[in-house]
C-alpha cells in the first residue's frame, strides 16, 4: 500500500528508487482545471446550490504531484447533460457507501449501531437528489482531503500500473475503504459517519448523523404538518460541519436550520414550508391541522364510514406527496393518555417505517 502525503521524506526516497525502475513513465501533467478540494470548508448555502444548474461538483480525478505521489481532486468542467450529472452523483454515493456508513456496532460511539439496509436505501435515494448531491459532495471532499493527507489506504499495484501506462486510475479503483496505518493513529479529522441507534427520527453532531431504527413520524406533533424524511436529513446536515455545527440545541439555532436547510428541501419536494418547530407549554397553534387519527375519526362520524372499533386499526398505508419517490408505511395506534380532566382518553401514536425500494 502507498500513502499520498507529499512530505514523507523517507517514503519519498523509496519512491525515487521506485520511479527509477525502467519501464515507468512520467505522470501525465494535470490539466489546468484540476484542483484538490479547498483546504478550508465553506458552509453550504442550500438555496443558492438548488438554484444552480448542477449540484454534484466536478468529476473526481487522480493525478501526480511533482514528486510522483497520487493526489485526488476535481475537474472544474460542468457535466455535459443530466445523465453525466447522475453518474457523478452515483459515484459520490459509492464513495460515501465505502467510507462513511457504520458497518458494525460501536463503530462511532459506544451505543451506536450499524446502518441498516433500509437506512442505506434511504441515504442512496437522498444522494441522487439535487439537495442530497450537495451534501454528499461535501462529504466526499472530506474523503479526498484525507486521501491527500495520506490517511487512507491505497493500492500500490493499481498505482504502479498507472505509472507504467501513464493512464491515471479512477479514484475508487485506488482506494480500499480502509484507513492507512498512519491514518489509524494520526487522522487530522475523523471521517464523517452515518450510524443507527434505537428509537425514531435522526440526530446530528459535527461529524456524525444518526438514524433511528424506528424510522420517522408521519407528521410533526406541534403542527400536524407532514414529515418529509429527506428534509429531515438535510436539517440534520445543517447541524454538521458542512452547515452550522453551533446551531443544535437552541430554539434560535433550530429555527435557523429549518429556514436554511429544511424548508428549501420541503419546497423543492412539494411540501409546504415548516412553520412550527416548538410550542411553549399551554400554547396552541391556531392553524394546526387535525392529526391523522382525528381525520380518520371525522371520516367515520361525518362521512358515515363505519369502523366497528377504531382502536383495532393497526395500520394504514399512505404515500408521501409527489414528487418524493418514497412509499411509507404509517402505523397508527391509540395509547392511553392518562385520563386527566379535559384530555382525550387516547393519544395518537403515528410512526413512519421506510419501505425498501421495489426490485427492478
Amino acid at each position: 500500500m502507498i500513502r499520498s502525503r507529499v512530505c514523507a521524506g523517507f517514503l519519498a526516497g523509496l519512491l525515487g528508487v521506485f520511479l527509477a525502475v525502467p519501464g515507468y513513465g512520467a505522470c501525465p501533467t494535470p490539466p489546468k482545471d484540476f484542483a484538490p478540494p479547498p483546504a478550508q470548508r465553506q458552509a453550504v448555502d442550500l438555496a443558492r446550490e438548488l438554484a444552480a444548474p448542477w449540484q454534484a461538483g466536478g468529476a473526481i480525478a487522480v493525478y501526480c504531484t511533482p514528486e510522483g505521489w497520487p493526489v485526488a481532486g476535481r475537474l472544474a468542467a460542468p457535466p455535459k447533460n443530466a445523465a453525466e450529472e447522475t453518474t457523478r452523483r452515483r459515484q459520490a454515493w459509492e464513495l460515501v457507501r465505502l467510507f462513511n456508513l457504520a458497518r458494525k456496532p460501536a463503530e462511532v460511539k459506544p451505543q451506536s449501531l450499524a446502518v441498516t439496509q433500509v437506512q442505506e436505501a434511504l441515504l442512496e435515494r437522498f444522494a441522487l437528489t439535487d439537495y442530497g448531491a450537495v451534501w454528499m459532495r461535501e462529504v466526499v471532499d472530506d474523503t479526498l482531503r484525507a486521501f491527500n493527507r495520506g490517511e487512507l489506504e491505497a493500492s500500490r499495484q493499481v498505482w504502479n500500473e498507472a505509472r507504467r501506462t501513464g493512464r491515471m486510475p479512477p479514484f475508487r479503483a485506488l482506494v480500499s475503504g480502509r484507513l492507512s496505518e498512519s491514518g489509524q493513529f494520526t487522522q487530522d479529522e475523523p471521517l464523517f459517519k452515518f450510524y443507527a441507534y434505537p428509537g425514531e427520527g435522526a440526530v446530528a453532531e459535527p461529524g456524525l448523523i444518526g438514524l433511528g431504527n424506528a424510522g420517522f413520524r408521519c407528521e410533526f406533533p406541534a403542527s400536524s404538518q407532514m414529515v418529509d424524511p429527506h428534509a429531515i436529513l438535510s436539517h440534520e446536515f445543517g447541524h454538521t460541519r458542512y452547515g452550522d455545527p453551533t446551531s443544535a440545541g437552541t430554539l434560535e439555532g433550530e429555527a435557523r436550520t429549518v429556514l436554511r436547510y429544511e424548508n428549501p428541501v420541503r419546497v423543492h419536494n412539494g411540501y409546504e414550508p415548516r412553520t412550527v418547530y416548538y410550542l411553549r407549554p399551554g400554547e396552541t397553534d391556531k392553524n394546526k391541522k387535525p392529526g391523522l387519527l382525528e381525520r380518520l375519526v371525522d371520516l367515520q362520524t361525518v362521512e358515515g364510514i363505519t369502523v366497528e372499533d377504531r382502536r383495532a386499526i393497526e395500520q394504514i398505508h399512505c404515500q408521501c406527496p409527489a414528487p418524493l419517490p418514497l412509499i411509507v408505511e404509517c402505523e397508527i395506534k391509540e395509547q392511553p393518555e392518562g385520563g386527566e380532566p379535559g384530555q382525550p382518553a387516547f393519544k395518537q401514536d403515528c410512526k413512519v417505517r421506510l419501505a425498501p425500494p421495489a426490485a427492478p
